[in-house]
């Protein structure tokens, strides 16, 4: 079989299969059966939970991943190297040697796609801690409950790393769950000093009884002033960083549309 008789079959089957697919979904009563669509995401949420579980990534901030586009992108690369390769050669022994090769860099891509992941979602919550803390110790100010004020700052806050927490936290308590377990819990999903503290001030108010306003609000103006001091810090940082392509790209580009006509006219008088 050729390749052009292989696209050819492929075209013909795909398309049929997906229809076939359709049609037994649509022989299933409303709310009687899962449609193939939502079953393949439960498979890809239960699949990147077990490999978060079994901690092969070993960089923070790994539980706060709840997407799974680092799987995507794992199965995509894996199928963009193998099937081009099978199509050129369908045969057993090439099969076998571009398995392992593709399942290596599909990996690499898992890796690569969780890590920065997890590094946009410490981002994220680190940068709307402060608001969440000045906002918990507004509504304890207002003699809202400690319960009742997580549940509304975690509704106030934008959709995030930090909101789920809280929300999960809440949740927590109305299955019975204790308090403290539900911080520990989120104490161990993510990694970040910071956070730990906030954690820390609301369990002891708990569990001592004591004001937790103040002590929120004094958190929340020192992580202001710590995304200050890293603003700050990417800023000086930013302008090394420009350098390297100004001198080598930016600049050479800039001094040969100035200097072109002169040296176009020094060549004219040299010739003549």
């Amino acid at each position: 079989m050729t390749a052009r008789d292989l696209l050819l079959v492929a075209g013909m089957v795909f398309p049929g299969v997906y229809f076939l697919v359709l049609g037994i979904g649509r022989l299933f009563p409303p709310g009687g059966g899962q449609p193939v669509s939502d079953r393949i995401s439960r498979l890809h949420v239960t699949a990147r939970d077990r490999l978060v579980e079994t901690g092969i990534f070993p960089f923070p901030g790994v539980r706060l991943v709840t997407s799974c586009r680092p799987l995507h992108a794992a199965e995509a690369a894996f199928l963009g190297i193998l099937a081009p390769a099978l199509i050129a050669d369908c045969s057993i022994r090439r099969l076998l040697l571009l398995l392992p090769l593709s399942g290596t860099i599909g990996f690499l891509v898992l890796f690569l796609s969780m890590r920065e992941q997890a590094r946009q979602r410490i981002r994220a919550l680190r940068s709307s801690l402060p608001i969440a803390s000045f906002l918990l110790s507004l509504l304890l100010e207002a003699g809202t409950g400690s319960h009742v004020a997580l549940q509304e700052v975690s509704m106030a806050l934008p959709r995030g790393p930090l909101a789920d927490e809280l929300k999960e936290i809440s949740r927590a308590r109305m299955l019975g769950i204790p308090r403290k377990e539900a911080l520990d819990r989120s104490r161990h999903r993510v990694p970040l000093d910071d956070y730990h503290t906030f954690l820390n001030l609301i369990q002891q108010g708990e569990e001592l009884g004591v004001g937790l306003s103040r002590a929120l609000r004094d958190h929340s103006g020192k992580l202001l002033e710590k995304q200050q001091q890293r603003a700050e810090a990417f800023a000086q940082k930013a302008a090394i960083r420009i350098l390297l392509p100004l001198v080598l790209f930016i600049f050479p580009a800039v001094f040969l549309v100035i200097l072109s006509p002169v040296l176009l006219n020094l060549w004219e008088m040299w010739r003549r």
